[in-house]
């Protein structure tokens, strides 16, 4: 009965490990694909006259659209502080924590749970010079679906050793107690 106590013990513990670790990788993973995207649209802004242009890069997109389920919002704004393209309500978490080059944070938008990324460009142009502002932000959809799937995979592998620990417990006891 103590051992079965142990082993239940351990499985809960490595259960809770499987569900934080595939969580995080599942982040890092669709982390890098949100900052990727927010960069590709950065480099593709110009100064043309004096004034921030943008021709957005589909492959930006593409990248993002590997995940069917999320919706995806953007917003790029000029050294100005002007919204060039995207939604205009989508807010600069920037704002909150400071300036910074690139960050990734949770948020809301339009009653959805976000992650939101933000890349800054500086430019130094004599007609114009300051950062534009690149914000990005996805659902979870994808993300909640890959760490899920990691989960169960991991504890399929903990459901099978500790079959395989308990047969060998049982095995073990009855050999110890034979005559």
């Amino acid at each position: 009965m103590f051992m079965s106590a142990v082993l239940a013990f351990g499985a809960a513990v490595l259960m809770s490990v499987a569900w934080y670790s595939a969580r995080g990788a599942a982040d890092e993973a669709y982390d890098r694909l949100l900052l990727g995207a927010a960069f590709q649209i950065a480099d593709a802004i110009t100064i043309q006259d004096g004034r921030a242009e943008i021709e957005l890069p589909v492959s930006a997109f593409e990248l993002l659209e590997l995940s069917e389920r999320d919706r995806i919002f953007y917003r790029v704004l000029d050294p100005a502080g002007n919204t060039l393209t995207g939604y205009d309500d989508l807010s600069d978490p920037g704002s909150a924590t400071g300036p910074a080059n690139e960050t990734v944070t949770n948020g809301s938008y339009r009653d959805a749970t976000v992650r939101v990324a933000r890349v800054a460009r500086t430019f130094d142009d004599p007609q114009l010079s300051g950062d534009a502002v690149v914000i990005v932000a996805q659902t979870g959809g994808a993300r909640s679906a890959l760490a899920r799937d990691l989960t169960l995979r991991s504890l399929f592998l903990v459901a099978v050793m500790g079959i395989i620990a308990i047969g060998g417990m049982i095995f073990a006891v009855r050999r110890a107690l034979a005559p």
